[in-house]
């Protein structure tokens, strides 16, 4: 039996292997993307609740510490500005209070002055406040001339005789007149005796060559009273009056 066949040739098999290798090649370098229909679009996230906690607890914590406050921009970005607080307490003005010296005795008129001083050989004739010295006064203390050599001190207290102090007169010159001579005496408040209602109390002791006199005020001994008063005080006092006035008013006349 005869078979048919069909001559192949040799470089068409080869050309047709060298074709699909060369096909099989290509796909498998090919990239493939596929992008399902019904894929999501990627987008930005905003801030999520975790974020803005977070956010929240920084500005609280910085608050809290009292020290610097800053903000950032509502899209998370870098910080614009930063602002520096200082707390600052209100303190009420400190008042200024106004001093006088108030004596608590009379000195005595010019006829009885003169008894007095033939009587007990001293004694204090005049007492004023000391120009732009609020704190202190000063005196005058009349003594009979019984010798030439003669002293005067102030003995004063401010802690009721617990301590004294002896300050010596000053002679007025000038001021004898024959029978009688003038000392002149300053004494001041000093802290802590600079309260409302300080005391300072005194006595004079005359010094001669007959002996040491002394004047007291017949035994209740000289005393100035220290006075202070506030600038709002009276104002607050005329306010409280004129409301006063406004609040009882006279009642109406009826028919």
């Amino acid at each position: 039996m005869t078979s048919l066949s069909h001559p192949i040739s040799v470089a068409g098999v080869q050309s047709a292997r060298t074709k699909r290798n060369q096909e099989g090649s290509h796909d498998d370098t090919e990239d493939v993307h596929l992008i399902p229909r019904c894929s999501p679009v990627p987008r930005k996230r905003g801030a999520s609740i975790y974020d803005e906690t977070a956010e929240y607890m920084r500005i609280h914590l910085a608050l809290s510490a009292g020290k610097r406050v800053s903000f950032a921009d509502t899209t998370g970005g870098d910080l614009v500005d930063v602002k520096e607080f200082v707390e600052a307490k209100y303190r009420k003005p400190e008042r200024v209070p106004t001093y006088k010296v108030q004596p608590e005795f009379h000195a005595p008129a010019v006829s009885a002055l003169l008894q007095a001083v033939h009587k007990n050989k001293v004694e204090v004739e005049q007492m004023s406040p000391v120009e732009n010295e609020p704190l202190a006064f000063s005196g005058l203390i009349r003594v009979l001339n019984i010798s030439f050599h003669k002293a005067v001190y102030i003995r004063s207290t401010m802690d009721n005789w617990a301590t004294y102090f002896d300050h010596p007169a000053e002679y007025v010159h000038g001021s004898h007149d024959g029978d009688t001579d003038q000392f002149s005496f300053k004494l001041s408040f000093a802290p802590p005796y600079i309260t409302h209602g300080s005391r300072i109390e005194f006595v004079v002791r005359y010094e001669t060559s007959d002996g040491d006199f002394w004047a007291n005020n017949s035994t209740m001994n000289y005393v100035v009273t220290l006075l202070l008063s506030y600038e709002d005080d009276s104002a607050q006092t005329d306010k409280d009056i004129q409301q006063l006035r406004s609040i009882l008013r006279p009642p109406k006349a009826y028919r």
